[in-house]
């Protein structure tokens, strides 16, 4: 009895799934927002992050806001007139145009459970003073508690549509 081989696939199609994916680099997250001044005044409060550009989109009546980590600006967006950096928080708020977005339900405080923001500070201290505001206003969620060494001292805190942000100092990450 004869036996059959496969002949092994070397289509380009095959080959493109093999292949290394481009480069890439985590430039922006973006967060629907109920009210865009409350919220950046949240950051104001609780951050030292830099709003960098904010904008109205009259195609689409939505208003954004970049927040960026204070030096971080780029000269990316000089060409249009605006500053970019090379990681921001995208706050977008307003009605979602359904004549580009479709059937994408609306929804605010994605960043729920253990899902967070993470923002470094430079002490215990910092922490502690942010996490006792944060319990003066209602929305300390964690902390503030040392977990390990690469947890580090952290409190969460939720910013006014129910995302976590996580302050954190003795991390490795920062």
């Amino acid at each position: 009895m004869d036996q059959v081989v496969a002949e092994p696939h070397t289509t380009a199609t095959n080959a493109a799934a093999e292949a290394s994916p481009p480069p890439s680099v985590l430039t922006h997250i973006a967060l629907p927002v109920r009210d865009i001044d409350a919220t950046l005044d949240f950051y104001r409060r609780y951050t030292t992050l830099d709003v960098i550009h904010e904008r109205f989109d009259e195609s689409t009546g939505l208003r954004s806001a970049w927040l960026a980590n204070p030096g971080d600006t780029t000269d990316a967006g000089s060409d249009l007139g605006i500053q970019a950096a090379r990681f921001v928080i995208v706050l977008i708020c307003g009605t979602l145009p359904k004549q580009i977005t479709g059937d994408i339900k609306e929804e605010y405080g994605f960043l729920r459970s253990i899902s967070h923001l993470g923002i470094s500070c430079d002490t215990r201290e910092a922490v502690d003073a942010i996490a006792a505001k944060a319990k003066a206003e209602g929305c300390l969620l964690l902390g503030p508690m040392y977990r390990n060494p690469i947890v580090g001292y952290i409190c969460i805190v939720t910013d006014p549509d129910g995302n976590n942000i996580e302050f954190s100092v003795e991390q490795v990450l920062g």
